[in-house]
């Protein structure tokens, strides 16, 4: 029975865990540098992780699929500062949202003047 000062459970089912210890490092730089933001992205993915928009967005070609655990899960993009990102693996299954990437800078696999 829940009362008073017991904290209050997430109302979404989405669990969210790191993939990796370096997912971990760079949760805790984005976290020291832009934890609003961090915050705002957090409350867009758990709320709705296929959500399309200017921030978040599915990764596109062999980015687009990353293997966790031994499963291929499609692989997301938040863009939570203008060089921060966030890349998480959507496990429908377990509900859980594996963050597979984080860091305060621009990841160099999504450079656009390196695809050309």
């Amino acid at each position: 029975m829940a009362g008073r000062g017991d904290d209050v459970p997430r109302p979404n089912p989405w669990r969210v865990r790191f993939a990796d210890r370096p997912a971990a490092e760079g949760w805790k730089q984005l976290l020291a540098q832009a934890p609003d933001n961090l915050d705002r992205a957090w409350v867009a993915i758990t709320g709705n992780p296929r959500h399309v928009d200017c921030r978040q967005h599915p990764l596109k070609g062999a980015l687009g699929i990353v293997k966790v655990g031994g499963a291929s899960l499609e692989q997301w993009q938040y863009e939570a500062t203008s060089g921060g990102r966030l890349w998480y693996a959507i496990d429908d299954e377990e509900w859980a949202l594996w963050i597979t990437r984080a860091g305060t800078g621009h990841p160099k696999q999504t450079d656009q003047r390196r695809a050309r």
